[in-house]
């Protein structure tokens, strides 16, 4: 069963791989490193230097330039390595933009979610090599199908809020909001899980080196996605302590 991080579907469909010089867990580490530091100076970049009237269609532009660079990079490897860079640049604009408006709402929401996401990111790296979690078939199955679940969630409640006034359904649903934002965080906390066992299969079965870019690539998904999501948990805690 595939990952149920989009960008490690490709590793997973390649039968063998070159000879070469081969994945390592330092070479991994190094290029996540450095493609958080190209969301970072990309974000900062954006935040001091750009006119604010720009910042809508920026915000917009990065989603699609990051979605468009994680499909890139999923389907030809041999072009992971500028496809990340691309999306390193594309997310620190979106980071950026989303950092700064919670921070104008709620000051120092975005330094708690940074050790937040730090911490959950450390805590199931221990699990995982302590073998605590343990990433099995029947694991993966679970957490692929939880992936589609959550897409077509998201989809149907899109399309059904263009029909029906969700607000006038829902009302001003806290505790709903607070469970689906506690869902979505342990989620991006498992598939940290996967992510950690894709790179151990690709170091220990020799692959290319060029396959560090998509593994470095995949961890920055999950990470965005955590530090979003945990963001997000804090602005409505925010609002409803207000």
């Amino acid at each position: 069963m595939r990952s149920s991080n989009p960008v490690f579907a490709n590793i997973e469909r390649s039968v063998t791989y070159e000879t070469a010089e081969t994945a390592s867990y330092r070479g991994i580490t190094l290029k996540t490193f450095i493609l958080l530091g190209v969301a970072v100076l990309t974000g900062f970049y954006a935040i001091t230097s750009l006119p604010a009237e720009t910042f809508m269609g920026l915000l917009i532009g990065s989603i699609i330039v990051a979605l468009i660079a994680i499909l890139i990079a999923s389907f030809v490897p041999t072009l992971a390595m500028p496809m990340s860079f691309v999306y390193a640049a594309a997310e620190g604009i979106l980071l950026a933009m989303i950092t700064m408006i919670a921070n104008t709402f709620v000051p120092g929401a975005p330094y708690a979610a940074i050790i937040a996401t730090t911490a959950i990111f450390f805590v199931m790296l221990f699990l995982y090599s302590s073998r605590i979690i343990r990433v099995t078939t029947r694991f993966k199955k679970i957490m692929y199908a939880t992936l589609f679940g959550i897409l077509f969630f998201f989809i149907g409640f899109g399309i059904l809020s263009i029909f029906v006034d969700m607000n006038a359904v829902f009302g001003n649903s806290y505790g709903l909001a607070i469970g689906i934002s506690v869902f979505l965080i342990i989620y991006g906390a498992l598939m940290l899980t996967l992510d950690f066992d894709r790179a151990e299969a690709i170091v220990s079965g020799g692959a290319d080196k060029k396959y560090e870019w998509m593994v470095a690539l995949g961890l920055m998904v999950t990470i965005v996605w955590l530090y979003i999501e945990i963001l997000r948990l804090i602005m409505i805690l925010a609002s409803r302590r207000d």
